[in-house]
């Protein structure tokens, strides 16, 4: 219980935050992220959620859109002083796209001169979903978001096995053998069950619904019910989450 009341003080003193679940392909993770991105939201947070490509067809529907989720806003081109000389930076824009013009003193740009980064501010915590290994998972994500290094980070994930066992990378660890839903449910739920809306539980529910294989594997037990049943009483709609978190992808033919 001490990890749990550490990680909400964490949480607390916390203004900006990111959030990364494992991977956009792992339904407990990202319904999890989400979840906690909408509670965040809810407590006045600036929240970023970290996914790298669209997500899933069967997981659309626990967001209204990807507009709906916060990315990186700063984007730079970096080109070293000692590589060109740049006179003069200007733009055109129109229909088709952005092209940015550079006006040479002397040197020569190759393409492997440029490096491109966000530039966002370093955020006050990470928090870390279903991610056993930060440093050997988050590598290609680190060299596109190089202002996470260095953030404390809270590293929330269920227990697996020998092989597949966390790294407690965290400043704070919560690694407990529920779903991460459940974890998490656990850290906002007290003081702030107010704040968990419709849409929180729903994804809430949608991770504890993935990781039990729709409630019926060796993971199930009566707390596990409790929980679910106080999520539905919030507002979340498990007749949704039955048709849409195990619809099968449309084949092309």
């Amino acid at each position: 219980m001490e990890n749990l009341e550490q990680a909400k003080q964490l949480i607390n003193d916390s203004k900006n935050i990111y959030i990364i679940p494992e991977g956009n392909s792992e339904p407990d993770s990202v319904a999890t992220a989400l979840a906690l991105f909408y509670t965040l939201k809810e407590l006045d947070k600036n929240v970023n959620l970290v996914i790298d490509e669209e997500l899933p067809e069967n997981l659309k529907f626990l967001i209204p859109s990807l507009d709906f989720i916060s990315y990186p806003k700063n984007f730079v081109i970096s080109i070293p002083n000692k590589v060109a000389d740049i006179s003069q930076i200007f733009y055109d824009k129109d229909e088709q796209g952005l092209k940015v013009h550079l006006t040479l003193n002397k040197g020569v740009i190759k393409k492997d001169d440029i490096s491109f980064y966000f530039s966002d501010a370093k955020p006050d915590l990470i928090i870390t979903l279903g991610i056993k290994d930060f440093k050997e998972q988050m590598s290609k994500k680190m060299d596109s978001f190089g202002f996470l290094l260095d953030s404390p980070i809270l590293n929330i994930d269920s227990e697996g096995s020998e092989a597949t066992k966390n790294k407690n990378f965290g400043k704070i660890n919560l690694i407990r053998s529920y779903s991460l839903a459940e974890t998490v449910l656990e850290l906002v739920k007290n003081p702030h069950i107010d704040l968990i809306k419709k849409e929180a539980a729903t994804c809430f529910l949608a991770g504890i619904a993935a990781f039990t294989e729709n409630f019926g594997n060796s993971k199930v037990n009566s707390e596990t019910f409790e929980t679910a049943s106080l999520l539905i009483n919030k507002g979340a709609d498990l007749k949704i989450i039955k048709e849409n978190l195990w619809k099968q992808p449309q084949k092309n033919y």
